[in-house]
């Protein structure tokens, strides 16, 4: 049936429509976005609140784990982070390393240590006592640590050498092959060099000793895709596991934003890079815990994030149906206001448009796909009914970590972790034959 719905104006959609449209993390610095800012969206536990507390009783050199499914709101969670500790006493950088490393390729320690330090290097600008600016540093950094400078314009502005060392890790073989050559060649050396320029810098921009903390977002969204899936996610295990010594920066507090199934299949990471207090951000809890039910107080909460966004709503379609597009989105925050857009173009596309008509548009713009093979459904249907892992010989942890990619799987933290089949996949795969939990034999 048609969606009942009062009058509204052209005019009044534009607004609706570019109200959801905006899915860039919250920055709460911003009074515009902290008036859009759902508290305790992910539950009443504030694990962010621990993250604070642990960085300000402790002097230094901390390394801090932060991960979370794309989409459940965790960059925004980074900059609150950010917000709260900066102050007299405190210097906080956000650095996105997504805008210097190539993501679907391997990463090496001296990929990571460019790709962080740069970072920083931008965010910090010209501040501190010798005034030096970012390319003054970033020339600095790579004299001291031997990286080959032919592919990067020095003479230019941080902006510029920005773009050749991101051009130059994603498309240049010969660029990351000296790299490489760089840490074989003397991997205490380079390692030294860069933690030394790190204590140098930190001198420079806290000279009355206050606390640094530096905050590197993205580093979950490294992975590759086909052959290459497999390289990518070792190498990044190996860079935590083997190479985490060198991620511990002298003097400084770094959060890393890393994969939730690097953390599942090694629980042991904490302890190695320094027991520091890890952040998990899992999806909305939109369902009941271990359960396709929907829980009312995620619900609730997932509306107050779109009444803080265009609090006319209820104008353009009913509590019912909106209740619909949560359940359909999973928690998903992305793919919930992208579902709400879809509604609203489709709606202006065809206004007779019933709700089953609308929401086949918003299954075919959000859904998983439905490429799933058949040796994976029966793990599929095991792991929604235990809403545990599953992992046997034919689904192992780089599968199930290229299904929680690709939000086939969900993951929840509704006290203990646990997980589930997007809710727009969970029918299909349930009533598939391979799905059907094994007969004991007659006898």
């Amino acid at each position: 049936m048609p969606l009942p719905m009062p009058n509204y104006t052209s005019e009044a959609l534009s607004e609706f429509i570019k109200a959801v449209q905006d899915t860039k993390p919250l920055n709460i610095a911003d009074p515009a976005d902290a008036a859009r800012y759902v508290a305790h969206l992910q539950g009443p536990r504030n694990a962010l609140g621990r993250l604070k507390s642990e960085i300000t009783h402790q002097d230094g050199d901390g390394v801090y784990l932060f991960t979370g499914q794309i989409g459940s709101g965790k960059s925004t969670e980074l900059l609150r982070l950010k917000k709260e500790l900066e102050g007299p006493q405190c210097k906080v950088y956000y650095c996105d390393l997504g805008d210097w490393l190539n993501l679907s390729a391997p990463i090496d320690l001296v990929s990571m240590l460019l790709g962080l330090v740069s970072s920083w290097i931008e965010a910090v600008g010209v501040v501190g006592r010798t005034r030096r600016t970012p390319i003054e540093r970033l020339t600095d950094f790579l004299t001291r640590t031997n990286i080959n400078l032919d592919k990067i314009n020095l003479g230019a502005d941080i902006g510029v050498a920005k773009t050749q060392i991101q051009l130059a890790l994603k498309t240049d073989e010969a660029f990351r092959a000296g790299l490489e050559q760089t840490l074989k060649n003397n991997v205490a050396g380079f390692v030294s060099q860069a933690h030394r320029f790190v204590a140098e810098l930190v001198a420079d921009i806290c000279p009355h000793g206050e606390k640094c903390v530096l905050i590197a977002d993205s580093l979950e969204k490294i992975r590759g895709y086909g052959a290459e899936s497999e390289k990518v996610y070792e190498s990044v295990e190996r860079l935590f596991l083997s190479e985490g010594a060198a991620l511990r920066l002298p003097s400084v507090h770094v959060v890393y934003s890393v994969s939730p199934f690097l953390l599942a299949q090694n629980p042991h990471l904490p302890g190695i890079l320094g027991q520091g207090v890890v952040v998990n951000m899992p999806s909305v809890h939109v369902f009941k815990k271990r359960s396709a039910a929907l829980d009312p107080e995620g619900v609730q909460q997932m509306t107050n994030l779109l009444a803080l966004r265009y609090a006319a709503w209820a104008k353009f379609f009913t509590p019912a149906f909106l209740e619909r597009l949560i359940h359909d989105s999973g928690g998903d925050l992305r793919d919930y206001l992208r579902a709400i857009k879809v509604v609203l173009l489709e709606m202006e596309a065809e206004p007779d448009a019933g709700e089953d008509e609308l929401l086949s548009v918003v299954h075919s713009q959000i859904s998983p796909p439905k490429l799933v093979p058949t040796a994976d459904i029966a793990w599929m249907a095991r792991l929604e009914r235990s809403h545990d892992p599953e992992l046997d010989d034919k689904v192992n942890s780089l599968a199930f970590q290229r299904y929680l990619a690709t939000k086939h799987v969900l993951a929840y933290l509704n006290g203990d972790a646990w997980y589930a089949i997007h809710p727009l996949l969970r029918d299909w795969v349930m009533a598939r034959p391979e799905a059907q939990p094994a007969q004991p034999a007659a006898h």
